[in-house]
Formats: structure tokens, sequence, C-alpha cells
């Protein structure tokens, strides 16, 4: 983006990642929580979308979220499922996505587990996020079809 302002709030983002990292993880936490038994997806879908733009510009922010969606990778509700398969399929596309894979190996692992979910959704949602796996640039490619 050229907005002057949105590179000052990335640049100080990406120098204090290590101090906000916590603070990052409590905010997802809490969204989670609190709207996940109301049955209220619409906030968490808001902040799994905030978490795909925060990888794209501060991915040192989540360092401590991304077990986060992990776990919601192995929740009974089939819509969180779906939400943390498509928000890591994006996370595992972008353009860093090797690298996120290298460094999350038992996320990356899990995730590809998401082809046999019980739930066809899950799988269909696994699917339609490796389309932008296989189209981007890389070695993700190799990687699903070896998983």
């Amino acid at each position: 983006m050229d907005q002057p302002a949105f590179r000052l709030a990335t640049q100080v983002c990406n120098a204090s990642s290590t101090k906000l990292q916590r603070y990052v993880c409590q905010y997802f936490t809490d969204i989670i929580l609190q709207h996940s038994d109301e049955e209220d997806f619409e906030e968490i879908q808001k902040a799994h979308d905030l978490i795909t733009r925060l990888n794209r510009f501060c991915p040192s922010l989540l360092h401590n979220v991304v077990p986060q969606l992990e776990e919601e990778l192995r929740v009974d509700e089939v819509s969180i499922r779906i939400m943390a398969t498509q928000t890591l399929g994006e996370m595992f596309s972008d353009s860093g996505g090797t690298d996120f894979m290298k460094k999350y190996p038992s996320t990356w692992n899990l995730w590809l587990t998401r082809r046999n979910d019980k739930a066809a959704a899950v799988r269909l949602a696994f699917v339609e996020a490796c389309r932008g796996l296989v189209l981007s640039p890389g070695d993700t490619r190799e990687a699903i079809e070896g998983g």
C-alpha cells in the first residue's frame, strides 16, 4: 500500500513484533473464546481475515497465533475448522508460504490432514485452498503432492 500511515504502522509492528506477539495472540484468543459459544461466527471470520492480512504485512506478529489456528483444525465445530483451513491455506499460498510451511511443520502436516476430514465442507475448503498453493510460486505444489 502507498499510504504513509499504513507503511508506518507496518514498520512499527515489524520493529516491535517480539513485544506485541503476546498481546496479538491474546486479542485473537479473546475473540474466538467470546464468540464461539454464541455460534456467532461472523466476528471469528473477521478475526481470521485480519490474521490473513497481518500475515501478508507483519508475519512476525503471528508467532503465537499460528498454534491457535492449528488447534482450530482439531475442534468439533465444522464452521471453525473451515475458517482455520481457509485461513491457513491463504497463509501457505502467500508469497512467503514456503518459509511459513518450514517454520510451522506441525501446522502444515495437520492442515494437510484436512483432505481427509470427516466433514465434506472442510474437505472442500481444503481443495479450494490448494488451488492457491498449486498456482503459487515455490515448492508448495511438490509439498502437497508429497504430503
